[in-house]
């Protein structure tokens, strides 16, 4: 009994005695060369799980931790991860770290070009990256703005919340050729296939990177992955701790705020991220005609009686994390309304209450990946705007006024109704081999669209079930041929669709490092763009007084083809229900970093496309043709005579297209003060095979780009920067449904434009406080990026972050 007595007295003495062994690591984390301290910089202790945000002031605290060596890790957005192995005794442990920023754009990690982690030199495929230390420096609208100055992109401003990209021409008002992800996930429209774009849950302040695929890849990421993937990737609670406030205000009655809270508590994580903005949008020029759609109506007539073009956008998202060793599981869901102005191929929809929700699981492992995301969406009280001026033409020119029109009615009749869903799950395989440094990465990929219009815009009026089912299986195989000198890439992709037969997406990439870093590689891509649920089963009468007065247009999708007739009854043409249109490119790049002092990224790529699919296309006028449907016999249209519909827009194959590019990128470090940027972008379409009684097949996108960045920082005064970018953009042609630049321009092409943007930043020194000042246009330039959009006028705008760092316990 004494013995055991004895033996809990030192069990209960040992607690505080193990206590006093352990020790504190404390110091300072700061930039390396001017010693400034970098508040809210991550310092971890893998082996514990513990870890801490530094302060103010740089310094961090962290432990208690028991005797021992251990490997310190310190990070932060824009620097060099730093790993430094610490002794720790039985005296505190006092540390001064030093982190290089990430100047050369080839040290960049990259996820998205092979789905599994390597530097931007080494990637095999095209990628433009914009990291979060570059959305500090970028103004505009919103954070989608930083992508205007991505080599290859074509970029489209058309209003404070409303920015779009395409690539490798053949832009439209639709664009569905361009994969939106989020962290892997889907981030596109169930109705439409669209990219959620300003719709996406996701607030500013949570964004870590944004990485862009230029070019097919299909064979990873399956149809409508056609011209690019863009991936906006988000920050987990242990890439950034603690709380987040930004606001902006300035011009047009801007109010934005920003909120991002994410905290750990050991294996544990969470985050809650939100933002409010509200503004009065750029109105469209009411002397330039293009927006009375045909009528002695100006667009802006109509919202009299709401609050104009006054624009709101609300987000909401939230997340749990749970590490388990190797394993990470996460949960969570997103939220966001919207009020906006959107271009349509018919003209511009006014969104209002637009509701995008969706609720995600995901589990991943150096080895394993899955995730199942639903993703639902309510348009609200949306309406076509083009249709709510053309009917009060309608009655105004009946003799009612303008003053008397029940627009309110009017926009009850043009509402429609979307309430898609979009079923998106992945699972993911990945795996080292023993032979050629290799690795292999296979998955299993399935998309549920379930589309619900209730018969508003889609063929669904009697409840038919338009649902579309796509199911894919990818592999891809990474070997070192020679080491250190030649790469082979190679993957394969199967699609099933429920529509469709099956589809084949092969890739191949070889890497020659000529000299270390300096890469030259060539490669093969195949893609494939299915026809969306839109391009299928639209379902819309449109009022065209561009073209008759009275005259309607039936924009309807191309499920299973048309037959085309003169009034005699004598077959003119046929029009074949759509199938997958599908682009071979070869790629031939170079990727060159002299030193710490430059990087190049050149590539040139020729494509090949068969079955094009078409913008919404004028197929039958109703009066010299008349469009039936696939059996020839039950018309789509009615005679002229009959004064109801008229004619028939749809969508169509248009056969085959070759499009040949260069896309060239230089970036100039002469200092760690002072970057230097410039690319140039050409393409030209060098042939186009004839098809549906057209003559030619524009691109719709500028033949020439030019863009440029210089962005100075830290001289002569710590903490501030000034950013000024540059992008020019040829004249061009564009066509897409009413959006017709021969028929509404003057010299039938979008004119060029040269717009210049200027940021100016200053981190208060610890204080945890930013201060920014942006000026987007700054020279006023009176032009726009494509037809349709408003004149984008300059904006200037003023912001205030506050990082408060820490929540780790």
């Amino acid at each position: 009994m004494k013995r055991l007595l004895w033996l809990c007295c030192l069990a209960w003495l040992a607690g505080p005695l193990a206590l006093a062994q352990q020790v504190w690591i404390e110091g300072q984390v700061q930039e390396a060369g001017s010693g400034a301290p970098l508040p809210g910089a991550n310092v971890v202790l893998p082996a514990t799980q513990q870890g801490t945000t530094t302060g103010p002031d740089g310094t961090f605290r962290l432990g208690p931790v028991a005797p021992g060596r251990y490997v310190l890790q310190v990070s932060f957005v824009g620097f060099q991860t730093l790993a430094e192995t610490v002794d720790v005794g039985t005296a505190p442990v006092r540390l001064t770290l030093a982190l290089s920023p990430v100047l050369l754009e080839a040290d960049e990690v990259v996820v998205t070009g092979t789905r599994q982690s390597e530097k931007l030199l080494d990637a095999p495929v095209t990628i433009e990256t914009i990291t979060a230390a570059d959305l500090t420096r970028t103004g505009g609208g919103t954070f989608l703005s930083a992508l205007a100055g991505l080599k290859g992109i074509d970029f489209v401003d058309a209003g404070i919340n409303a920015q779009g990209i395409s690539a490798r021409g053949f832009n439209s008002q639709f664009n569905t050729r361009m994969l939106a992800m989020t962290d892997g996930r889907m981030a596109q429209l169930p109705g439409t296939g669209l990219p959620q774009g300003n719709f996406l849950p996701t607030a500013p302040l949570d964004v870590k990177a944004i990485e862009v695929v230029v070019g097919p890849a299909s064979a990873l990421y399956g149809p409508n992955a056609h011209t690019g993937v863009v991936n906006v990737i988000t920050k987990d609670p242990w890439d950034e701790a603690g709380v987040s406030l930004a606001a902006r205000t300035g011009e047009r009655s801007l109010i934005d705020v920003t909120g991002r809270a994410a905290g750990t508590a050991g294996a544990f994580g969470w985050k809650v991220t939100g933002q409010y903005l509200e503004a009065d949008d750029f109105e469209p020029s009411r002397e330039e005609g293009l927006h009375d759609y045909g009528t002695s109506i100006y667009e802006g007539d109509v919202l009299r009686d709401l609050d104009g073009y006054h624009i709101r956008s609300a987000k909401l998202e939230g997340f749990l994390y749970y590490r388990l060793g190797a394993w990470q599981a996460q949960g969570g869901a997103g939220y966001s309304t919207n009020d906006n102005f959107g271009l349509t191929n018919n003209g511009r929809n006014h969104i209002r209450g637009w509701e995008v929700l969706y609720q995600t699981v995901q589990v991943s492992h150096p080895h394993w990946y899955a995730q199942f995301t639903h993703t639902k969406n309510d348009a609200g009280k949306t309406y076509q705007l083009n249709a709510v001026v053309q009917a009060a033409a309608a009655q105004v020119a009946a003799g009612v006024p303008l003053e008397q029109v029940d627009l309110d009615a009017l926009r009850r009749a043009s509402m429609f109704v979307d309430r898609g869903a979009l079923l998106d799950g992945e699972v993911q395989y990945r795996h080292d081999l023993p032979f050629l440094q290799g690795r292999v990465v296979t998955g299993l990929q399935m998309r549920r669209y379930r589309p619900d219009s209730d018969g508003t815009f889609l063929a669904d009026a009697g409840g038919e079930d338009l649902s579309a089912t796509e199911v894919g299986g990818y592999a891809q195989l990474d070997l070192r041929l020679v080491p250190d000198r030649l790469r082979l890439v190679t993957a394969a992709r199967l699609d099933g669709h429920s529509n469709y037969s099956t589809q084949f997406s092969p890739k191949a990439a070889l890497v020659y490092t000529a000299l270390p870093g300096h890469n030259v590689r060539v490669g093969y891509n195949r893609a494939f763009k299915s026809p969306t649920i839109l391009e299928n089963y639209l379902f819309i009468p449109i009022r065209r007084f561009d073209l008759a007065p009275g005259y309607y247009v039936n924009a309807f999708g191309n499920r299973d083809g048309y037959v085309i007739k003169d009034p005699a009854g004598q077959v003119v043409s046929r029009v074949d229900g759509l199938e997958p249109e599908q682009v071979d490119a070869l790629e031939l790049g170079y990727k060159g970093a002299f030193g710490s002092r430059a990087f190049v990224d050149v590539v040139g790529y020729y494509s090949w496309y068969r079955n094009f699919i078409s913008p919404l296309t004028l197929v039958a006028d109703g009066f010299t043709q008349i469009a039936y449907e696939a059996d020839g016999t039950t018309p789509v249209v009615a005679p002229a005579s009959d004064a109801a519909f008229n004619g028939l827009l749809t969508y169509l194959n248009f056969g085959r297209a070759q499009v040949a590019g260069l896309d060239a990128g230089l970036t100039l470090y002469p200092s760690p003060y002072v970057t230097l940027s410039g690319s140039v972008s050409l393409i030209s379409l060098r042939s186009f095979t004839e098809a549906a009684g057209q003559t030619e097949l524009p691109l719709n996108v500028p033949e020439t780009k030019l863009k440029g960045n210089v962005t100075v920082r830290n001289v002569g005064l710590q903490g501030y920067f000034v950013s000024l970018s540059a992008r020019y953009q040829s004249a061009y042609r564009f066509v897409s449904g009413y959006w017709n630049s021969e028929t509404l321009l003057p010299d039938g092409e979008v004119p060029a434009r040269t717009v210049l943007d200027l940021t100016l930043g200053y981190k208060v020194p610890r204080t945890g406080l930013d201060l920014t000042l942006s000026i987007s246009n700054l020279l006023d330039e009176a032009g726009y990026d494509a037809l349709g959009a408003p004149v984008r006028g300059r904006f200037v705008w003023f912001g205030l972050t506050y990082h408060l760092p820490g929540l780790r316990f």
